[in-house]
Order: C-alpha cells, then sequence, then structure tokens
C-alpha cells in the first residue's frame, strides 16, 4: 500500500471520520490523499492531507456547494430524494473524471465512503484493490432490519418483513438512476453488473463506524462487515472557542442539529421552549446553519453558539438532544450521556430507532410534527429514569472494545495486502 485515495461525500459528518481514518494509516507509513467534490475543506488540508478535485466540469464546487445549502433546508422526504438527486449527479463526476484522476495521482488503493458507491467500479475498472468504510450507518438491505430512513423497530413476524422488504424496494427505485449510470460504465468496461447497490460496495472489506451493540439483529450481513466503533482522531476534535463562564452549574444539556439539516431556525426555538420550566441549562449549536443572533431572544436564554466544543461539552452534559445524526449521538455514547432524539430526514430516522431500541433515549417525531411540550416531557423522562444513562454506558463500553480508526487502519492493511 503506497499510495491510499479516500474518496467521500464532502460533508463534515463524512469528512472528520476519514480524517482519522487518513490520520492512522498516515501512522502507517502510507501516502494518504482525498478525492472530493466541492472545494477542498480546510480540516482536511490542516489536517496535512493533499485533496485533488473530483468534479470538474461535470459536477462544478460552486453547484455542488448549492446543493448542500439547499439540503440543510429540506426536512423528510423532500430531503431524502435531494440527497439521492445529488448522489447520482456525483457519480456521474466520479465515473467520468475519477478514472484519470487517480492515475495521475498514482493511487495504488482505494478507501471508499459506502455513499460514494461509484467510485468502488472506478477502482474496479483501474484494478485497484479497494475497502468500502460505512461513515453513516450501514446501508444494506436486509428483510429483517427495517431501512435505514424509516423509524421502525426491529420486530418478528411476516407483517413486519413484508414492510422491510416493501420499504427497501422502494427505496431501489428511488435509487435506479445511480445503479443504472454504475451498470451502464462497467458494461464499457467489461467488469460484472451489479444487481443492486449493496453489490457495488467491496467484497474484501466493509467497515462500519457503528459499534456492533449499536446495530439492529440482521440475517444477511456479508461477512466481510466488520464493526469498529466511531472513527476519531486520537486528540479529538480540533479546539474551539466557546464561552465556558457562561455555564452556571445547573444540569446541562446539549443541543445540535449537526452540519447539514440545519438551517431550519423554528427547530431552535422549539426546542428552547421544550427546555423551559426545568431546571437545566440549554447550550445550543447552529452549527454555522443559522446565525446565532438571527434566532434573537430565545425562551430560557440558552447560551447559543455557532459551533462547539462537542465532545467537551457532552462529557458535562445531563442529556442531549440530537437530530439523530450518527457522529453526534456516536459522540454522545462514547461519553455515556443518554439522548432525546428528533430526526430530520436521510438515515436519521432509523439512527433514532436504534437509539430508542438499545434504551439510550428517546425518539420522537420529526419536528414539524412535535411540539415543545412533547418534548419537555420526553427530555423529563429521560433526566429522570437513570436507565436511560445505564444503556448509553453499556453502548460506550462496546465502543471502547472497538478499537476506532487505528483498528479500521490494520484491517484495510491486512486485507488489501491480499492479492495486491
Amino acid at each position: 500500500m503506497d499510495h491510499v485515495g479516500i474518496v467521500c461525500p464532502n460533508a463534515p459528518g463524512h469528512v472528520n471520520p476519514m480524517i482519522a481514518l487518513a490520520d492512522a494509516i498516515r501512522t502507517r507509513g502510507r501516502r494518504v490523499t482525498f478525492f472530493l467534490l466541492g472545494d477542498p475543506p480546510a480540516s482536511v488540508t490542516a489536517a496535512g492531507f493533499e485533496v485533488v478535485p473530483l468534479g470538474g466540469s461535470v459536477f462544478p464546487a460552486d453547484e455542488y456547494r448549492a446543493e448542500f445549502v439547499r439540503l440543510g433546508s429540506l426536512r423528510g422526504r423532500a430531503a431524502l430524494e435531494h440527497t439521492i438527486a445529488v448522489f447520482d449527479r456525483s457519480a456521474e463526476a466520479a465515473l467520468t473524471v475519477g478514472p484519470g484522476a487517480f492515475r495521475d495521482a498514482g493511487i495504488t488503493h482505494l478507501v471508499v465512503d459506502q455513499a460514494s458507491s461509484a467510485s468502488g467500479t472506478v477502482a474496479d475498472q483501474l484494478g485497484l484493490p479497494s475497502a468500502t468504510i460505512c461513515n453513516a450507518l450501514i446501508l444494506h438491505p436486509d428483510p429483517d432490519a427495517p431501512p435505514y430512513f424509516t423509524p421502525w423497530l426491529p420486530a418478528r413476524g411476516a407483517w413486519s418483513r413484508l414492510r422491510n422488504r416493501a420499504a427497501w424496494r422502494g427505496l431501489d427505485w428511488k435509487a435506479r438512476p445511480i445503479l443504472a449510470r454504475i451498470r451502464h460504465h462497467r458494461r464499457r468496461h467489461g467488469l460484472s453488473l451489479p444487481r443492486r447497490l449493496a453489490d457495488t460496495w467491496s467484497s474484501r472489506l466493509q467497515i462500519s463506524q457503528q459499534p456492533e451493540a449499536f446495530e439492529f439483529p440482521r440475517s444477511k450481513l456479508p461477512a466481510s462487515v466488520r464493526f469498529v466503533g466511531p472513527l476519531r482522531l486520537p486528540c479529538g476534535y480540533p479546539p474551539v472557542d466557546f464561552p465556558w463562564d457562561r455555564l452556571d452549574g445547573r444540569p446541562l444539556i446539549y443541543a445540535s442539529l449537526g452540519t447539514l439539516q440545519n438551517r431550519i431556525a423554528a427547530a431552535f426555538r422549539t426546542i428552547a421552549e421544550a427546555c423551559v420550566g426545568l431546571d437545566v441549562q440549554l447550550v445550543i449549536s447552529t452549527g454555522h446553519g443559522v446565525a446565532p443572533e438571527a434566532l434573537g431572544d430565545l425562551p430560557g436564554r440558552p447560551v447559543v453558539v455557532s459551533y462547539a466544543p462537542q465532545l467537551e461539552l457532552l462529557g458535562r452534559a445531563a442529556l442531549a438532544v440530537t437530530h439523530a445524526g450518527l457522529n453526534t449521538v456516536l459522540d454522545a455514547l462514547s461519553v455515556g450521556v443518554p439522548m432525546v432524539a428528533v430526526p430530520v430526514t436521510n438515515e436519521q430516522p432509523g439512527t433514532a430507532a436504534r437509539v430508542a431500541w438499545v434504551g439510550a433515549g428517546e425518539s420522537l417525531p420529526p419536528l414539524g410534527r412535535l411540539t415543545p411540550e412533547a418534548m419537555r416531557a420526553a427530555i423529563s423522562r429521560v433526566l429522570r429514569d437513570p436507565s436511560y444513562r445505564q444503556a448509553a454506558r453499556r453502548i460506550q463500553s462496546s465502543i471502547r472494545e472497538g478499537g476506532g480508526a487505528p483498528r479500521a487502519a490494520e484491517l484495510i492493511e491486512t486485507a488489501l495486502a491480499v492479492g495486491a
């Protein structure tokens, strides 16, 4: 493994785990280069990695950026369909620009995000050994597991399996343009044709940053899947300024809607109203989606910042209110903090369902259908009942056993060296 290329969606929830993995690979003496659509993220260049543009004229950086800005204001099915459309354009760019970009850079191995399926096909075209990284929930179809975009809990019985099959089939239908694009490219290059997107992921190794205890029971998971837990840098996230002197000693509630679905200003007001009357102090991170001053005077006068030192605040928190983005959920679980999860779109309903399934918190309806009173009741239950924190600490133990980024780098080196 001389020169490892990394491909993933250019969004913090995918880029940040890949930086941690890239760092672990680099520690083992390998050169690592990122191939990304959009503008080169400062976090990648600050970590000392080169970024090669992958969009070319097929998906220019300004258009890619605009699509993600739009995603930040969408919810539910509209946001899911928009995400799939962005991934279709991303696939076109990867298949068109990727072969030349990987060849020119001298890439010998590829590490590809599960959501960037087309780059696995380029690896096959060029004969490059590749591994798949599941930075969001694992997306593998399984009639025993509710699809990632649904809020259902696993259940036995024919009806549950039928519902799961129907939902998985519906997702396949929505993703058919991406699969058709990949199949066309593979046919042109004499490669085997996948029946579904899951067939485009690496047969050598697929790594999930979920801890194994945070996944539903499954009957059809490939033997190549390994659960290693959160992919994080040894020193954690880069330092962020925060007004620590404003914390007053009351139980702390940390609230974040992540870095994508964070442009819905009314959601932050709902969270603030829900905490009124509780003996708590609320800290809100808007994730740069909404300027704190644009929210005005929120009920209860919470501390509102554009970006927060998330792990440090969670380490002090009694509870987290989250959109159920996987990285925020894993950060909370890594310090044993229970949650109230309010999913917005994409895989967040499935992540919230897993929070409820393991007992580490409660999953609520999407924000558009949620009242402050219902959220306040859920927050009160989770704060009052110690079983939620006990469950979060059980997952915390599973995270410690997973091995994280160093274990992932070890698995990659072993799996991709075979037959390389």
